[in-house]
């Protein structure tokens, strides 16, 4: 019955995924209503009314987040999902917030991660309300606005409302994610030498978002002369073809100006990616530069954390992985942020005293934000309905896995992610060209109409 609905109805679907795709919600400055910035505000309201013309209820609550709602009852199932997006970064064959539609795929920022996904659970609850189906629980979807950054959003949902008996995110792979990393974020600081008589970095930034392989870094070095820039420009020209770095090196007067491109990924597979603000460092390590120690520090760093004196793994969630995400000069400090994604028998603080004790003495080394790893048992109930549903639409084993991404599961109590992404498919999130299969999308609809209400009526 759900494949039904989806045929009669996927116009509509895809014309609302590709209206919410168009808003660029990125983190913004706070405005009244809008503590998450007006974009972000915009596409929440857009949800909500498209739930509300339904017949769905709905609540936007201050800002933060919104719910919508089928079925009655106190006690509820949630699926969490959010709305808001990292930076769309550069180098997109098609424009990030287009929306447009290319042999089968939606190409957008956000279209896997995760506004492809919670809208298809906004039809999937819509397709029970259409088709008539009661469920024992109420069902609530649950919009938050803030998962990229501060997870804000559901630390203010949650002081207003209860806890769900379970539900998902579709904000991962399937069949479903019974284990993720702890996450953290470490920020090292190091003063600049401003007395080297060497060439100085005097400006250097590089990232956008810790969570994101850098594509971009960029420092202007102060040669003290004309000749001496002259000659950096040649030999970091040079050293960027030797090393296969794509770089711009302009000598402008007694400074150079260096550009580096990468190529983005999401933090949790850095690996992916090719670091921007490693292959800068590792420029500058060739040549006489204050601060070189710190520099071959930079470029030597690598996505297993040996380079910090933390790497480590378990049986369950496998190796940690590091990304350097971004980075910066302010003022004579040199301040570089690392994205840790560590395995569930680790404790941050072991991480943080081992990543000190390894590092120089003049390296300051701080804690920034931190979230705990999840653990769900196989058996549990939540995770057994859920791979019966996916068993029966896709006629492959439901074993769960792990992974290294941090999802909204964690927000609630016998929580688990649950797709979009199915067994195979390369992910795109956080990367350029992000996109979703249309024929996945009417797929994960029907999943999800039917995992839901099959939650519903077993917790």
């Amino acid at each position: 019955m759900f494949a039904d609905f989806v045929e009669e109805n996927k116009d509509e679907m895809v014309r609302t995924l590709q209206a919410l795709l168009r808003i660029p919600s990125v983190e913004g400055p706070a405005e009244d209503g809008a503590p998450f910035g007006r974009a972000c505000a915009d596409a929440l309201r857009y949800v909500l009314d498209l739930a509300a013309e339904h017949g769905l209820k709905v609540e936007n609550v201050d800002g933060y987040a919104g719910h919508v709602e089928y079925g009655e009852g106190d006690p509820y199932v949630a699926v969490l999902s959010h709305l808001d997006v990292v930076p769309a970064g550069n180098h997109w064959t098609y424009p990030p917030f287009g929306a447009e539609i290319h042999n089968g795929n939606v190409y957008a920022r956000g279209a896997i991660d995760d506004k492809g996904p919670a809208i298809a659970t906004l039809w999937a609850l819509i397709a029970l309300r259409t088709l008539g189906l009661k469920p024992k629980r109420k069902i609530r979807l649950v919009f938050g606005l803030d998962e990229e950054s501060g997870w804000l959003c559901m630390k203010h949902y949650f002081s207003k409302y209860p806890q769900p008996l379970g539900g998902f995110t579709p904000d991962a792979d399937f069949p479903m994610i019974h284990a993720e990393k702890g996450v953290a974020t470490l920020r090292i600081d190091m003063r600049a030498d401003t007395d080297s008589m060497n060439p100085r970095v005097i400006r250097f930034t590089g990232g956008d978002r810790v969570n994101m392989v850098p594509d971009h870094a960029s420092a202007t070095v102060d040669c003290h002369s004309e000749t001496a820039a002259l000659e950096w420009e040649q030999k970091l020209g040079k050293e960027a073809r030797a090393k296969q770095i794509d770089a711009a090196v302009t000598a402008q007067g007694a400074t150079v100006d260096i550009v580096v491109h990468g190529t983005s990924a999401h933090g949790s597979t850095p690996d992916l990616g090719r670091n921007a603000v490693i292959r800068l460092a590792a420029l500058l390590s060739t040549q006489p530069v204050a601060n070189a120690s710190m520099w071959r520090a930079i470029a030597a760093q690598d996505t297993a954390g040996r380079a910090l004196g933390i790497d480590c793994r378990d049986d369950v969630t496998g190796a940690l992985t590091s990304n350097l995400g971004r980075a910066e000069l302010t003022g004579d400090t040199f301040s570089f942020w690392f994205n840790i994604r560590y395995p569930v028998d680790v404790r941050v603080d072991d991480l943080v005293q081992r990543c000190q004790t390894y590092v120089p003495d003049k390296w300051g080394v701080h804690l920034v934000s931190n979230r705990d790893p999840l653990y769900v048992p196989v058996d549990s109930p939540v995770i057994q309905c859920l791979a019966r549903v996916y068993e029966q639409y896709t006629g492959h084993r439901a074993d769960p896995i792990a992974i290294g991404g941090a999802t909204y599961a964690r927000a609630i109590t016998n929580g688990v992610a649950f797709g979009p992404l199915f067994p195979g498919q390369a992910d795109r999130a956080h990367q350029k060209d992000e996109h979703w299969s249309l024929q996945d999308y009417f797929l994960c609809t029907q999943i999800y109409a039917h995992a839901m209400f099959e939650l519903a009526n077993t917790l």
